[in-house]
């Protein structure tokens, strides 16, 4: 670990084998046995990600399985939590189900400066190979950077899509024009939903509070996404993630950011898209996002929280 202030260290985090990473008030957990994710993400000790408690701690090897989507159709869509790595269009899937060696596999793991690179096993689903890094800096950014490498002799076409199953309640604010966000009919929506969305300024709010069954996403402006608790009349917790768009490029569901929220669980999610790229053998592709998170005194609105974490 290139900082002194960072620190690493192995621990088992909810039956898995895994490393701590710690600098200031933040404290990240990651698992590279379950899809190389960041499973746990505490701020002043309190915990920020879901994890699906029914199946902590498993884990599974796929070499050994012939038929895949068998296997999926076996297992069931099952959470997890925390944040991982999708590929993008969802219907691509087999039954429906993310690909399993990604989403479940083992993937292998290295210490960098400040954080881990993990390695997925080579998807036979899709043909790529993920490689996850998570760095946590001094002045408490987290830096996630993810990467799909074709395997494959043939070209293929296909979008990073990041996951982040995040506990509520929150209001996620994305910056975006009203009428570039879209309902997912698909997911559930139902009037109730509806009265979950409106606009605020430059910004489109979705209230994450209960467990209201809605997803909505689409082109955004710039690429942020804001999330903020109010903790009372004066403090504000502020989730923000900022990642790289392209107005000319083409994306999965004409989506560079989604928000569903679980009516099963407590959690909902922040949903980043990268591009659809083709890649062809050998070929890989790259997306970076910056999370920062700060719990402040005053107006709990967008415009204020990216005041203070511009003068962090």
């Amino acid at each position: 670990m290139k900082s002194s202030q960072v620190k690493l260290n192995e621990e088992n985090i909810h039956g898995w084998k895994g490393y701590r990473l710690k600098t200031g008030d933040i404290s990240l957990g990651i698992t590279p046995q379950i899809g190389g994710r960041i499973i746990s993400f505490t701020y002043f000790g309190k915990e920020l990600l879901f994890v699906q408690e029914e199946h902590k701690g498993e884990v599974f090897d796929f070499s050994h399985v012939a038929d895949l989507a068998r296997e999926k159709e076996r297992l069931g869509f099952r959470r997890w939590g925390g944040d991982k790595t999708w590929v993008a269009p969802q219907s691509s899937w087999w039954s429906k189900i993310p690909p399993l060696e990604l989403e479940a596999g083992q993937y292998s793991a290295h210490v960098i400066d400040n954080g881990l690179q993990m390695v997925s096993p080579v998807c036979r689903e899709t043909g790529l190979q993920i490689i996850r890094q998570v760095e946590l800096h001094e002045d408490q950014r987290i830096v996630l950077t993810e990467t799909f490498r074709n395997t494959t002799n043939q070209e293929i076409q296909k979008g990073i899509w990041n996951v982040t199953q995040v506990l509520r309640p929150f209001d996620v604010y994305l910056f975006a024009k009203t009428e570039n966000i879209h309902a997912y009919e698909n997911e559930g929506l139902i009037e109730e939903a509806v009265k979950k969305i409106s606009t605020e300024e430059e910004w489109v709010k979705i209230q994450c509070n209960d467990p209201s069954w809605f997803k909505f996403g689409g082109i955004v402006d710039r690429g942020i996404i804001m999330a903020l608790q109010k903790k009372d009349e004066n403090e504000t917790l502020a989730f923000m993630r900022e990642f790289s768009i392209d107005l000319q490029a083409s994306y999965a569901h004409d989506a560079m950011a989604e928000v569903y929220n679980s009516p099963a669980y407590d959690f909902f999610e922040i949903e980043v898209h990268a591009p659809l790229i083709k890649l062809q053998k050998g070929q890989e592709t790259t997306h970076r996002q910056t999370w920062r998170i700060k719990q402040y005194t005053g107006e709990s609105s967008p415009e204020a929280a990216m005041e203070i974490f511009s003068k962090v």
